[in-house]
């Protein structure tokens, strides 16, 4: 049905027998490249590249090859916000470095600002004390970044 069918979207992939939500969510964007790859010439090659083994590993490995936001959430079939809130994840926990690029000039030192007066555990309160325009998808990337340098100074402390 692939083939004869040759869906261009997750939408249109899902009407295929046998591919239901989770197997979409699996293989889904790799089954639509390989189907537009085909459709402009490309054929099979003895290469086979396995995927990244988890979100976190695919968006890293995206994120390296230096697609935006965006296009990682087209990839992957997600929401930009979700996309954001993981990498935010990410760069908390130390597995990727923040980037400045991914926040509009000027918003990282306004939210370090807030974080300096409220603290950094609740993210609403930091929302609320920026300008509306500050979005709260930002925000959570320097707060992120933030908690992590706070956490790198407070280990050097005890070492």
């Amino acid at each position: 049905q692939l083939c004869v069918l040759r869906p261009s979207s997750l939408a249109q992939l899902r009407q295929i027998s046998g591919m239901g939500e989770k197997k979409c969510e699996l293989y889904g964007q790799e089954i639509l490249l390989a189907l537009r790859q085909f459709a402009d010439g490309a054929r099979a090659s003895k290469e086979w590249h396995a995927r990244p083994g988890s979100p976190s590993e695919e968006t890293l490995a995206l994120l390296k090859q230096g697609h935006s936001f965006a296009e990682i959430a087209s990839i992957r079939g997600r929401k930009v916000s979700s996309v954001m809130d993981l990498v935010a994840s990410l760069v908390e926990t130390g597995e990727t470095e923040f980037q400045e690029a991914w926040v509009d000039a000027g918003v990282y030192e306004k939210v370090a600002e807030a974080c300096g007066r409220l603290g950094m555990d609740l993210i609403r309160p930091i929302k609320q004390a920026l300008p509306d325009e500050v979005a709260i998808k930002q925000i959570k990337l320097c707060v992120a970044h933030l908690r992590r340098a706070a956490r790198t100074e407070e280990q050097k402390k005890f070492a």
